[in-house]
């Protein structure tokens, strides 16, 4: 894990407010996608997998439209869905967790926790280990 920074530099830009008596916080888009990426700079990158996995990016990088990998997944590669890295799925855990996947497998509908997570689990917001 890289350097994460203070929450109270985080919420510098965060408006807390009460809704029901119950403590929310209140921001502008912007102010939020500006928090996601000030906390993106602690994920890890693996920069050869990632521009293995999407030649677009290699593409780029050749072009000096970006520089490196964590620069575009962090300037756009997670807003747009992409992963940092190789993920690892705890196929155990995966389908105690999420019953509906266990089932699946069973059916012959998916191949592994891992195929689905890759395919779907990701996008749906699943984790892949606890």
């Amino acid at each position: 894990m890289r350097y994460v920074p203070p929450f109270s530099s985080l919420n510098e830009n965060l408006v807390f407010s009460s809704d029901e008596g119950k403590p929310s916080v209140k921001m502008t888009y912007e102010d939020f996608e500006s928090l996601l990426r000030k906390l993106l700079h602690a994920v890890e990158i693996d920069e050869e997998w990632y521009r293995d996995n999407y030649p677009d990016v290699e593409q780029a990088i050749r072009d000096g439209v970006v520089k490196t990998a964590r620069e575009h997944f962090i300037a756009s590669g997670y807003f747009e869905g992409r992963l940092p890295c190789e993920i690892e799925v705890d196929e155990e855990w995966y389908f105690k967790a999420y019953p509906d996947i266990a089932e699946a497998a069973k059916a012959g509908q998916i191949a592994s926790a891992k195929q689905h997570f890759l395919a779907f689990g990701y996008a749906e917001g699943r984790l892949p280990t606890p």
